[in-house]
């Protein structure tokens, strides 16, 4: 009986001594029963280090004390902890001593609206309270989990299946953090960064893919830093020319409930419009004696366009960058009631145009002249005269288009009859004729002739079938003819603007009295001056 009652206490003395140990060595007693053993006065600050080396210290008493106390609330409920939509962090404790400093797994799972903060102390998991869960996540090193924090990523499709992903060049953004208030961040877009290209062939925008779906979108296209397009709609047609463009991408998101951010996001990238070759004309039909016009877009420098017709005439192709024109006169010598074709090619595009040639009623006229008069302007003379100085200007094609919008009647108050254009003419009872190549516009003697539009004059002297005669080049070998003036107020090389006074009316040449004879032409092809005044060339 002696014994047991000494043995019991001696086991009470080991027992305090034991708990009076602990007490002198700093520790709380509690921390030898429970896993709350963090004790503030005993820590003298903690790092928290994301997964990409960010750190956060916290040194300040009062962030001390909120995360010990964050740390004091862990239970053992460890459900979800598996779950592969985690974030891993580390926290160290640097405590007063060695026993006091711990090194832990965090883990907090990246759907933030389930507020889970799992912690490792001493290979033990457990869960932090949720109500600690909206201010630990303010910290800077949580920054990653707000999905929102910058403008999202977005694809950029090109048409043609292709694609690029862009990241935002700038902004100026809200995003919402889980103390429920919003956040200001803000990027400068910078000039000089290395940006993405994507190649348009087609007529449509890019397409983009976001995860969300912007309130507004402008899309501008520059040129050596200046706007020449801008887009609200992406779903539009795009209706530049070829080339390269640098491209400014702004999407607006506008606040709302049903979002945790708001705000404006820039992205920047070229694009490389390479749109194949397209051609058009002015008409499917036409009258003899009138022009047809043939335009190809999308022309790139090494792309040459060729035209093959069966119309009696070899054009020419004229134009700089992208964008070609070809002028195709249809004499008054074609056969009415036939189809034409025009195939026209650029690179490995072409097209084939065919054109009904309609029947037109030419009248005829019979003209009595002064057989003086025609004796002494049509003969040898007048026509070596005309092929030493006149023929050689036919085929002249200034490859610059000086002309602007419709032509300007040559005579004001002029009259002249539509039909005169094309006439088949028989002089003096002669039992050949020819064919009236323009318009006879009578009017006083002495009547400004004012030019159709603006070009060079190729020619400005007296002739002796025409008179007092000009002739401009309006571009691209179409050419306007001015006859039987009886003064010039003009020079050869000159150039004219539309409206310029070039001489006065008259009756010079082969004439019977005052007049001006105006033809228009593509190189030696004559057509009708009328449809030029009403509605110019026809360039679409």
């Amino acid at each position: 009986m002696r014994f047991g009652i000494i043995s019991k206490k001696r086991y009470l003395l080991l027992i305090i001594a034991a708990v009076l140990t602990v007490t002198m060595s700093g520790c709380d007693i509690t921390a030898l029963f429970s896993r709350k053993n963090f004790n503030p006065s005993k820590i003298l600050s903690m790092r928290i280090i994301s997964g990409d080396g960010k750190i956060s210290e916290i040194t300040a008493q009062n962030d001390l004390e909120f995360y010990i106390n964050a740390l004091n609330t862990v239970s053992s409920d460890i459900t979800g902890i598996q779950t592969g939509n985690k974030a891993e962090y580390r926290l160290v404790v640097n405590g007063k001593k060695d026993r006091h400093s711990k090194d832990m797994q965090v883990y907090i799972n990246k759907s933030l609206d389930k507020k889970e903060i799992f912690i490792e102390i001493d290979g033990k998991p457990g869960r932090i309270d949720p109500s600690y869960f909206p201010q630990i996540l303010l910290d800077p090193v949580f920054e990653s989990l707000y999905e929102n924090r910058v403008p999202s990523e977005i694809a950029l499709f090109d048409g043609s299946g292709s694609s690029v992903r862009l990241e935002p060049s700038g902004y100026e953004w809200n995003y919402r953090k889980t103390d429920l208030k919003f956040y200001f961040s803000v990027k400068n877009a910078g000039e000089n960064e290395k940006k993405e290209k994507i190649t348009m062939t087609g007529e449509s925008l890019p397409q983009m893919e976001l995860p969300y779906k912007p309130d507004a979108v402008k899309l501008d296209f520059l040129l050596d830093n200046e706007t020449v397009y801008t887009a609200s709609d992406l779903n539009a047609s795009c209706p530049l020319d070829d080339g390269l463009y640098q491209c400014v991408l702004e999407l607006s998101f506008h606040e709302n409930g049903s979002r945790d951010f708001y705000g404006n996001a820039v992205y920047m990238f070229d694009v490389q419009i390479d749109k194949p070759p397209e051609f058009k004309i002015s008409s499917d039909w036409i009258y003899p004696g009138e022009l047809l016009v043939i335009t190809a877009n999308n022309v790139n420098d090494d792309e040459t366009v060729t035209v093959k017709t069966d119309i009696d005439f070899k054009p020419n192709v004229f134009g700089e960058g992208p964008e070609k024109v070809i002028l195709l006169p249809v004499s008054y010598y074609h056969k009415a009631g036939k189809t034409y074709t025009i195939e026209v090619s650029a690179g490995n595009e072409s097209k084939t145009f065919e054109v009904e040639l309609r029947d037109k009623e030419f009248i005829i006229q019979y003209l009595t002249i002064d057989p003086k008069v025609a004796a002494e302007t049509r003969n040898d003379a007048s026509a070596r005269e005309v092929a030493e100085k006149v023929d050689p200007l036919r085929p002249v094609c200034d490859p610059v288009k000086y002309w602007e919008g419709t032509f300007i009647q040559p005579v004001e108050g002029g009259r002249v009859s539509p039909k005169d254009f094309g006439k088949r003419r028989y002089v003096n009872n002669s039992p050949t004729s020819y064919r009236h190549n323009g318009l006879d516009i009578g009017q006083d003697e002495g009547t400004p002739v004012k030019a159709v539009n603006n070009g060079r004059v190729l020619l400005a002297e007296y002739l002796i079938g025409t008179g007092y005669t000009v002739i401009i080049e309006h571009g691209y070998g179409l050419k306007s003819w001015y006859y039987h003036m009886v003064e010039l107020n003009t020079e050869k090389d000159a150039f004219v603007k539309k409206g310029d006074i070039i001489g006065y009316v008259g009756s010079t040449g082969f004439s019977t009295g005052p007049h001006l004879h105006l033809s228009i032409s593509v190189n030696d092809v004559y057509v009708n001056p009328m449809p030029f005044f009403e509605t110019g060339v026809p360039l679409q």
